[in-house]
């Protein structure tokens, strides 16, 4: 059976992809200890992450209770918005337009 990669397809493992990086990052682990404790390769977690793969269900439990998330924050497409909103300060940052200003002055 041929897999169907269309648009929403390709979205869906970009989508899915941030996620498990954000949750990644957020904690600082490299991609080699997550791919340990999950039992693949590094270069399946670059892939993941990118979105040209995605994690099969039991990988996906795994990854989730690796970050202490449930498997349905990461395949939230709103995750990393409502994970920061409160505890970053992006959207309070210049705009380009504030910026060149005060490059001009």
């Amino acid at each position: 059976m041929k897999a169907i990669k269309d648009a929403e397809y390709l979205k869906f493992c970009s989508m899915l992809g941030s996620n498990i990086r954000y949750c990644r990052l957020k904690t600082g682990q490299p991609q080699k200890v997550l791919a340990a404790h999950i039992g693949v390769t590094f270069q399946n977690i670059q892939k993941y992450e990118v979105g040209k793969i995605i994690p099969s269900a039991f990988r996906l439990k795994v990854i989730a209770d690796y970050f202490k998330v449930k498997t349905d924050d990461l395949l939230d497409p709103s995750f990393i918005h409502r994970s920061t909103v409160g505890n970053e300060v992006l959207d309070a940052a210049p705009t380009m337009e504030a910026v060149n200003v005060n490059l001009q002055s």
